[in-house]
């Protein structure tokens, strides 16, 4: 099943590869500044340096892994040629300069590091542009009009407005209100990562559970509610509406992402594969994570009904259940269902039928992958706690199962990465000799 990850159209994997390569790097760099930024996400999420960690998770990390995902999903399963090969590494390397210099300005307090900002948020703009033109200049020249295609494109618009509202803030910080800020976080976080989760979520989790005849009508509800939701929610921020409108909004969204679980957890119960391998297990993990984002997402829209300090920590656990709990937990899992097999491609795929060829599944540790699912879930964990009880040490010692699990993903990634042909001699079945019939 995992050859629809593979046709003619995919792009060469010089284009794909990097992206995996830098977003394990970013990884362990935020599981280090975590450490450093205990203290501040104790108290609140407000501060330069929270800011900065939370620009190397999305951008570093999640962002970039996204963007080479969908390098290599938008040609396959839209049955056509990436737009533009130039583009994408242009992308990358425009995107993969600009976040390390929004996370030092930020670190350092970007109002004294004002050009460096500026550069890095011109960087990452100019990432997203040529990534939404590559991306949408593809999608268009496609027949195949689906759903889950529906959710990856709207997403992309979604992300447009976010970098663009998100620059706007910094340039004219007196001008735009605090309420702009919040729409800043709304729309990349449900408008971009959110529904983009759904749509490639809504299309690799069906293909790797190997499960059919799934009612995509949860789909279609869940992208009138998600979207109408949105739109609404951004609306009341804007225009400073009624609480109870608020609250309606995000009634809608999480709604539609009852819809979303409710087609995948469909998908579980009907999937032909049993046995979970390591990255259906932390996909898995990443769907029970998302329901405490949803949660805490929700709750949160009640924010003028309820005291500070615990809003505070309400929206805490919301950013982090959503970026360091299920995104994180639903691309440690991916990674190991997409990237063995785009390297196994390269490597092997004209050598099948002439040579016996290692599986996809054996070219990374076990080990290593089923050692970092436990400190994962332990550094999640402690992390939440951290941020409940206002305590900064239990944030640390997150900081040092995640680093562990930063590590030992890293580890398997560049394994993956610089896999070396290994081939056996196509041994063929033994032939009985055939018996003679006896004459009469």
């Amino acid at each position: 099943m995992q050859a629809g990850l593979s046709t003619k159209n995919a792009p060469s994997p010089s284009v794909v590869l990097p992206h995996y390569a830098y977003g394990a790097v970013a990884f362990i760099v935020a599981a280090i500044l975590l450490f450093f930024t205990a203290d501040d996400i104790a108290l609140s999420y407000m501060t330069p340096k929270v800011l900065s960690i939370i620009h190397v998770l999305i951008l570093g990390w999640i962002t970039m892994i996204i963007f080479g995902a969908l390098y290599q999903l938008i040609p396959v399963v839209m049955e056509l040629k990436l737009f533009s090969e130039k583009l994408a590494m242009a992308s990358f390397i425009t995107l993969g300069l600009g976040t390390p210099m929004m996370a030092v300005s930020f670190w350092y307090d970007f109002i004294s590091s004002t050009y460096l900002m500026m550069t890095g948020g011109g960087l990452v703009i100019l990432s997203v542009i040529m990534f939404a033109i590559n991306t949408i200049a593809s999608a268009m020249k496609s027949e195949i009009k689906t759903i889950e295609n529906r959710f990856i494109i709207t997403s992309i618009f979604w992300l447009i407005l976010t970098v663009l509202l998100g620059l706007s803030i910094v340039l004219f910080p007196q001008i735009l209100a605090y309420g702009s800020f919040q729409i800043h976080i709304h729309l990349g976080i449900i408008g971009w990562f959110m529904m983009l989760v759904v749509g490639v979520a809504s299309t690799l989790m069906p293909m790797f559970f190997i499960a059919h005849q799934l009612n995509k009508k949860c789909l279609q509800r869940a992208y009138i509610l998600i979207n109408g939701g949105l739109v609404i929610l951004v609306a009341t921020m804007f225009f400073d509406l009624s609480s109870y409108v608020k609250i309606g909004a995000g009634f809608f969204i999480l709604v539609g992402f009852i819809m979303f679980i409710k087609y995948n957890f469909g998908a579980y119960k009907k999937r032909l594969r049993k046995k979970l391998d390591i990255g259906m297990k932390l996909s898995v993990l990443a769907f029970i994570l998302l329901i405490i984002t949803l949660i805490s997402g929700f709750l949160s829209v009640f924010g003028g009904m309820i005291d500070s300090s615990l809003l505070t920590k309400l929206n805490l656990v919301y950013g982090t259940s959503l970026i360091y709990g299920f995104l994180t937990a639903l691309i440690l899992g991916q990674m190991y269902k997409t990237l063995p097999f785009i390297v196994w491609l390269k490597i092997y795929q004209d050598k099948v039928g002439k040579f016996k060829t290692p599986l996809p599944a054996d070219m990374h540790s076990q080990e290593a992958a089923d050692a970092h699912y436990f400190f994962f879930i332990g550094g999640f964990a402690l992390l939440i706690f951290g941020i409940v009880l206002s305590e900064a040490i239990l944030i640390q010692a997150s900081a040092g199962f995640m680093l562990l699990t930063a590590l030992l993903y890293g580890y398997n990634t560049f394994i993956i990465l610089n896999h070396k042909e290994k081939l056996k001699p196509l041994t063929l079945p033994k032939l009985r000799p055939r018996v003679a019939a006896k004459k009469k």
